[in-house]
Parts: C-alpha cells; structure tokens; sequence
C-alpha cells in the first residue's frame, strides 16, 4: 500500500506541478501584454508591468520547490500512513461461477426514496480533520514547536525564516504578524483535497502549535 501511495503521490505532484507552470505562463502572457502600447503611455504601462511581474516572482514557486514541499509534507506524515492490510483470498467468482445476489427491498408505497440534498437553511457542515490529517497535524505541530522554542524574543522575519527552513514555503505561510512579544502565524497545508492547516504562536518556551480543519476549496481564509 505504501508503494502504490507513493506512486499516486508522485503523479500528483507531477499534475500540481502543471497546473503551476500553466499559470505562472499565464502570469507572464499578461506582463507582456501590458508592456505593449503607445509611446505616450509607455511609462505607466512599463511600471505597471513591473509590478505584475514582481507580484509573479513573489508568489510563485519554481518546480523544484513545488517538489521539494510535497516532498517534506510526505516525509513529516510518514508515521501517520497505516500500514497496508494483510493479503486475503479473493471472493471473486471463478469460472463458471455466479456471484452470489441479494433480493432488491421495495420500499412501501407511502415511503419517498431518500434523497442527499441539503436543505436551503440547512447549517454548513463545519470541515474536521480525518485521523490522518489529525496526526499530521500533531507530527507538524511537533517540529515546528521544536524549531521555534529557541527564540527568546521572536520576531516576525525569524520565525518565516525558521518555518523556511522547514521547508513551509512563503506562500503557505499566512497571517505573520507581532503583538507584544508574541509572532502569530497559520499555515495552510492543504493538497489534494485535504483540510490540513495550522495555527501557531511563537514566544520562546510558551510555543504552540495546533492544527485545525479548513474547506479543503477556495482561498486560505483562517477564523472566517
């Protein structure tokens, strides 16, 4: 089981990897775009273009990032995978053989089939975090509490550079910012569907890390 997870990990970092270079060439089309027009206009149009493309190399991450991200969030939830089960024999029918069927049940003539849509006024099911990512949370929690207990008097650029470090690249570090000696961070760990994210303080020994469930779409927006 462990092999095959790997496998499907690694088609898709590879199809994450696509999507990135597909829009960061995206990005690029429209810096060049606004490059473009008449003289008159060609000093803002200039900044303009600057800008966007310094927004791009911010916010974008090159392929072997993008790898070597994945790469650390398989690594840190390693011990979270459960092993694969014990081989069993087949119960499927060999030659000449019919599967086994079951009487379909009828439901009596007053009963209406049930039916998966919500209701309009129906409360949102608030997103929780399954046992794995649940332990992924606690084996992230750990190493960052780690790296960050060390820093007496924490300031908001040692605690990016400590989380960098770790491998949790700028982009999925939200929130960073001080109030009286303390460094608030979030980041959002979430891949392929996955609700993983945490939360975490920085203020020397009194560091703490805890993981929470986010909707697995749309952006990374922590306590809203």
């Amino acid at each position: 089981m462990l092999m095959r997870d790997g496998r499907l990990f690694r088609e898709r970092v590879f199809m994450t990897l696509n999507r990135v270079l597909t829009g960061t060439a995206a990005a690029l089309a429209v810096v060049a775009l606004a490059a473009c027009g008449s003289e008159q206009a060609g000093g803002r149009q200039q900044n303009t273009a600057n800008g966007v493309g310094a927004q791009v190399a911010a916010t974008s991450l090159s392929p072997d990032a993008q790898v070597a991200f994945m790469e650390m969030l398989e690594r840190v939830g390693a011990p979270c995978v459960p092993d694969a089960p014990a081989a069993t024999e087949s119960d499927d029918p060999g030659p000449g053989e019919h599967p086994p069927t079951r009487p379909s049940e009828l439901l009596p003539v007053d009963e209406k089939p049930p039916t998966d849509v919500p209701s309009p006024t129906a409360t949102p099911e608030q997103p929780k975090l399954n046992g794995v990512e649940a332990c992924e949370g606690r084996e992230h929690g750990k190493r960052i509490t780690q790296a960050l207990t060390g820093l007496n008097k924490p300031t908001t650029i040692q605690v990016r550079q400590k989380l960098n470090k770790l491998g949790y690249t700028d982009s999925r570090i939200h929130g960073l910012k001080a109030e009286r000696g303390v460094v608030h961070f979030y980041l959002d760990l979430r891949v392929m569907g996955g609700q993983l994210a945490l939360k975490g303080t920085a203020a020397g020994k009194k560091t703490t890390v805890g993981a929470f469930a986010h909707p697995a779409e749309g952006a990374f927006k922590p306590g809203k």
